[in-house]
């Protein structure tokens, strides 16, 4: 039976994480976690920065203010990531004796920041120095003086944590071996991560809370923005999805880290009207717009092999999923995902994966049954506790009790919500292949007020249908003529203001005798100053 709060005796484990609402996904993880564990294991959480108690029975929230209280005798578990959100953490796995859970095996952004944070730069380059030697100290230099490089993977910092813990727990093989090699002789263990079993809200109820038209075709993608999420080129491939697919729409909702501009980026492609960047969410909302959503797109690259909590969630809500094909990806060969190499094929192969299932519900129905699956066998809640537990007693010899699975209850709230306010599904139409080529080509969005102007005087002198396809795709004339007859009846010479008529590829003032050549069915009237 569960016990109560005023039940709860001496703790069993101590904590230590960020919790909601921290814009991370691992407080968010925390949660899930200890959702599943109260009322079963009597847990002290040490919380980082930034947190509200949840107000569970037997899990007690602690600040991080009162971390002297930590009993070093009782089994204490670590959670780091590459982010701000772990200052102490940090701190903690200085020490010798904690389990660590290395949700990115890559630390340097995390730990450059704590150094920065606390004027410690010189000592940033000394640890980059005595653990990497000269090149780690040219990195060091080169990364201070604000040159980015692509991967951090040869320099990750984390040693030093995974060298004094009792145990390193990652959430993947492949970055089990990463650690490995980095360490050697470190005890390191893979547990599954664990991600609650979402509901399976019907679709036309989630889009219908959401305010999303039934008819889109919608690509989701629900993490965190940086550089290595490879955004920039799922946008470069959208504006081919729309031009085949005018009711696709792609509706980012995650924090963005600084120095993007998604809204310039979304604006300078033209794609306003199919493309939302929504920011920060909350649970509920992210799980409503997963089931929502047609696929999901979660790329990373360049990857240490860390395992994305927000992918699980994706393949749980049952979606096809579009990852990077990289040594990582392995792990997810029989989940409902599809590998997007790395490479000068990479946007076309977006857009014809995203094409194709837009295309195809079967396929999209197949993988998505495959994806919440894989979740099912591989990281479940009930299989995330029992590794923990046997952690634990492996450490510490203390046997944790048992936790029964535990399957997300969910609601369909109906907030008014800023995504909901969009207008997703009001598609680029141009009259033809042509048009369309020129507007993704030119970057242009077919809403634009300039565009709509020269629509209408357009349509006005009839030149909207002044061409057609000869039906191999090249476009001609409509008639023979090299100008369309309406045109030519209503133009009249700028000079004198007579009438002009047809000569061969030319137009001929009947008055003054000028000419004027025809463009492409336009004609070109200028008159050049009298010499």
């Amino acid at each position: 039976m569960p016990l109560s709060r005023d039940e709860r005796g001496a703790p069993m484990l101590q904590y230590v994480s960020p919790l909601p609402p921290a814009s991370t996904g691992i407080a968010q993880y925390s949660r899930d976690l200890l959702d599943a564990v109260d009322g079963v294991w009597n847990v002290d959480v040490y919380a980082e920065d930034g947190y509200s108690d949840p107000g569970w029975s037997t899990v007690r929230v602690r600040g991080r203010y009162r971390r002297r209280s930590i009993d070093p005798t009782v089994p204490t578990i670590l959670h780091l990531g590459n982010s701000g959100f772990h200052e102490l953490a940090y701190a903690l796995a200085r020490r010798r004796g904690a389990i660590i859970v290395l949700h990115d095996v890559v630390l340097h952004f995390g730990r450059l920041g704590e150094f920065l944070k606390h004027g410690r730069s010189s000592e940033y380059k000394r640890e980059m120095f005595t653990r990497y030697g000269e090149e780690g100290a040219r990195f060091a230099a080169q990364l201070l003086a604000g040159r980015r490089p692509e991967s951090f993977v040869d320099f990750p910092l984390c040693e030093e944590f995974v060298e004094r813990s009792a145990a390193t727990v990652v959430h993947s093989d492949y970055a089990r071996h990463l650690v490995e090699r980095w360490v050697p002789g470190a005890r390191v263990l893979r547990v599954p991560m664990g991600v609650p079993l979402p509901a399976l809200v019907p679709r036309t109820d989630a889009r219908a809370a959401l305010n999303i038209p039934t008819e889109a075709f919608v690509v989701a993608s629900i993490t965190h923005v940086n550089p290595f999420k490879r955004l920039p080129v799922v946008l470069e491939a959208m504006r081919f999805v729309v031009r085949e697919r005018p009711e696709a729409v792609l509706i980012i909702a995650g924090t963005v880290a600084p120095g993007i501009d998604l809204e310039a980026q979304i604006s300078s492609l033209g794609l306003q009207r199919h493309v939302h960047s929504i920011g920060y969410v909350t649970d509920d909302h992210a799980r409503l717009l997963a089931r929502a959503a047609d696929v999901a797109v979660n790329l990373r690259y360049p990857t240490a092999g860390e395992t994305s909590a927000s992918l699980l969630r994706l393949l749980g809500a049952g979606l096809p999923v579009l990852i990077t094909d990289d040594g990582a990806a392995d792990e997810f060969d029989s989940a409902g995902t599809i590998r997007i190499p790395v490479d000068i094929g990479e946007i076309e192969s977006i857009a014809s994966t995203l094409i194709r299932l837009a295309e195809n519900r079967d396929e999209r129905d197949e993988l998505g049954e495959r994806s919440r699956g894989f979740v099912v066998r591989e990281h479940s809640m009930a299989a995330a506790v029992d590794g923990y537990r046997a952690v634990v007693e492996a450490v510490s010899g203390q046997l944790l009790p048992a936790v029964e699975e535990m399957t997300l209850d969910e609601r369909i709230p109906a907030p008014p919500v800023a995504v909901g306010e969009q207008v997703y599904a009001e598609a680029i139409k141009p009259w033809d292949a042509t048009v369309a080529d020129a507007l993704i080509a030119l970057r242009l969005d077919g809403h634009d007020e300039t565009i709509r102007t020269v629509a209408r005087h357009m349509a006005d002198l009839r030149l909207d249908a002044a061409f057609s396809s000869d039906g191999n795709g090249e476009s001609r004339m409509a008639d023979d003529l090299p100008i369309r007859r309406e045109l030519l009846e209503i133009l009249a010479c700028p000079a004198c203001q007579s009438e002009l008529e047809l000569d061969g590829q030319r137009l001929v003032c009947t008055s003054c005798g000028r000419q004027y050549q025809i463009d492409n069915g336009i004609p070109i009237l200028l008159v050049e100053d009298d010499k």
